[in-house]
């Protein structure tokens, strides 16, 4: 059976009613966030490029521009394998780091990338 026009509109009514509901307890979107650190992370330092190029990183909501963030190229590139390199030569502090603690590095690194 082909249900009838106002049957549609009320089921429709009803989606869109418990659609409100549920949206009702997201957080309000984040308009202009803080910038804390738009640089490269080399060797445990936040650095600006080799080159100072920069690209702009957008809103979508918006179509603002947030942050300029530093681009990277082959020099960096360059810069971040040595430093990755000699973090694991024997004897280096990250090395012989007890495996916990580097767990805790990483782990602030990624609350900082948050």
């Amino acid at each position: 059976m082909i249900p009838r026009v106002p049957q549609l509109a009320s089921r429709n009514l009803k989606n869109v009613s418990m659609l409100k509901r549920c949206m009702s307890g997201l957080p309000e979107p984040v308009t202009s966030p803080s910038i804390d650190y738009s640089g490269i992370f080399i060797n445990n330092e936040w650095v600006k490029s080799e080159s100072g190029k920069t690209f702009p990183t957008i809103n979508p909501a918006t179509g603002q521009v947030i942050a300029e963030i530093q681009e990277g190229d082959a020099a960096d590139v360059d810069k971040a394998v040595a430093a990755a390199t000699n973090a694991f030569k024997l004897g280096s502090p990250w090395r012989t780091m007890d495996a916990s603690q580097r767990g805790n590095l990483l782990n602030k690194l990624a609350d900082l990338m948050e």
